[in-house]
């Protein structure tokens, strides 16, 4: 999930930790299937990691949701 950190070797704080606890709460504790409703939650996650990798919240943030999606769908 966060390669692109990785490959360069940068420290990302606690971000893949905080980013999995709010998927894990809204998707599957609270059944949430709407990206719209965890937008807001994910964003005001307090990170380097996009200022570092140069990479845009949104874009990292529907791909990842679009993949635990698809693997939610396809467990289902």
């Amino acid at each position: 999930m966060f390669h692109i950190q990785l490959n360069r070797c940068q420290y990302i704080d606690n971000f893949p930790e905080q980013v999995t606890n709010v998927l894990q709460e809204y998707v599957l504790e609270k059944g949430v299937d709407d990206y719209a409703k965890i937008r807001r939650k994910l964003y005001s996650i307090n990170t380097s990691f996009f200022r570092i990798n140069k990479i845009k919240k949104r874009d990292f943030y529907e791909g990842l949701y679009r993949r635990i999606k698809n693997l939610t769908e396809l467990r289902s």
